[in-house]
């Protein structure tokens, strides 16, 4: 005989059962979810040495150097990675292209390697100097800047065919950018070096600090970033008359910065991490690398592509756009676009779109005459859930409108920004 308790009991285990498969299927949905919104994937580079620098010439050409004379080359945005070998077994440290054709490498023991047919092959150079060289920039009209231990500063006014030595000291250098005539070298206990006159001579800068710089990125002459030790990335807007602190989000040592655009900039760090900026610099965020292995330096060739190079040959890869994440790759019922938020807003926001299927995706920003401000995405995507970010501080205050475009789905919606 069955009693009514046990038949109760059976319902009441057979309830809890359901709601455990439940809760189990949406912690592994979660787990999914979380796993899969990396926005960096890895490539193969074929090597375990470790990486220190990379560059592309163009969305699909590029190049990583590091330990052991490693050159690795790829034509198809990293699908493969070659080796370029017998260049030299130096250690190298830094590459930097002025175009298409004309390269420079540069490594231990004064070690500098000119190309001048888009890194087919490399020519060493006269250098003057055996101390190791930790970085390499192009100035304007045929200015290069190279420096690393010792205080070494070389430099070369023909695009790298002849080089100088404009001093040498004690100040280990790590990293070096340029504009105009102006070029800023960084380096060990809080040093930073600025010429403004080609690189003919140099005075320090005032850091505010002891720690050790590992690299700088100037957009233009007035405007970059330097980071290094303890979390430090600092900022100027006066060509480095005065630094101060922008590092709000970061928490790692910083490698290397890169910006292509004015307002979009990734930070690379020793523990792995990337952080991204949409807003010049004010606030960063963790764009999930996938990897703890420590990374050396990151270059964008345009906001819609970016590499990360570092310790045992890792080398990561970024194919989705600057302010947008992959928030899920789980498939959507629908495509859709959300509202901003926050709406209104100062001076950025951000909003959501779901796509069902791969495919072309265009979103613009217009102002409330209908010209177009600014295109937020455009490129192919997989399904999935992406979010975009807009900072529009250059822009005045009033409505806009941002509109999705696929093939299968069009939306337009209204934003307010008050300043």
């Amino acid at each position: 005989m069955i009693h009514k308790g046990d038949t109760q009991m059976k319902k009441s285990n057979k309830l809890s059962g359901i709601i455990r498969f439940i809760l189990f299927t949406v912690a592994i949905l979660s787990l999914v979810k979380i796993s899969n919104s990396q926005n960096w994937v890895s490539q193969s580079s074929g090597t375990t040495n470790t990486l220190h620098g990379v560059w592309f010439v163009d969305l699909q050409k590029g190049f990583a150097v590091g330990d052991l004379g490693t050159i690795r080359y790829t034509t198809n945005s990293g699908t493969t990675w070659l080796a370029l070998n017998g260049v030299t077994n130096e250690d190298l440290h830094d590459i930097t292209f002025l175009n298409s054709s004309v390269g420079i490498i540069v490594g231990d023991n004064g070690r500098v390697y000119r190309s001048t047919n888009g890194g087919s092959t490399w020519a060493q150079q006269t250098s003057g100097v055996t101390d190791n060289l930790r970085t390499v920039s192009f100035g304007a009209n045929g200015m290069v800047y190279a420096a690393g231990v010792d205080g070494v500063i070389i430099r070369s006014t023909n695009s790298g065919t002849s080089w100088s030595t404009v001093t040498l000291g004690s100040t280990r250098f790590r990293g070096s950018s340029a504009s105009g005539s102006k070029v800023w070298l960084v380096g060990d206990n809080g040093v930073i070096s600025s010429s403004q006159n080609n690189g003919a001579s140099f005075t320090p800068q005032t850091s505010n600090t002891a720690s050790d710089f590992h690299g700088i990125y100037m957009l233009n002459e007035l405007t970059g970033f330097a980071g290094g030790q303890n979390d430090m990335l600092l900022y100027t807007n006066n060509g480095g008359s005065s630094w101060s602190t922008r590092s709000a989000g970061i928490f790692q040592s910083v490698n290397a910065i890169h910006f292509p655009a004015a307002n979009l900039g990734a930070a690379v760090c020793e523990a792995g991490a990337i952080y991204i900026t949409t807003n010049s610099g004010l606030t960063w965020v963790n764009d999930n690398s996938g990897t703890a292995t420590e990374l050396n330096d990151v270059y964008f060739p345009s906001t819609n592509k970016g590499w990360a190079v570092g310790v045992g040959g890792v080398i990561k890869y970024r194919g989705s756009a600057l302010g947008i994440s992959n928030v899920s790759i789980l498939t959507p019922d629908n495509f859709s676009l959300s509202q901003n938020y926050p709406n209104p807003f100062n001076p950025s926001t951000k909003f959501k779109f779901a796509i069902t299927k791969m495919g072309n995706v265009n979103i613009s920003v217009y102002d409330v005459n209908g010209s177009k401000a600014e295109v937020l995405v455009q490129g192919f995507y997989n399904a999935g859930v992406y979010e975009v970010s807009w900072d529009a501080s250059k822009y005045s205050s009033g409505v806009y409108f941002y509109t999705i475009e696929t093939n299968e789905f069009t939306e337009t919606k209204r934003m307010l920004m008050i300043k």
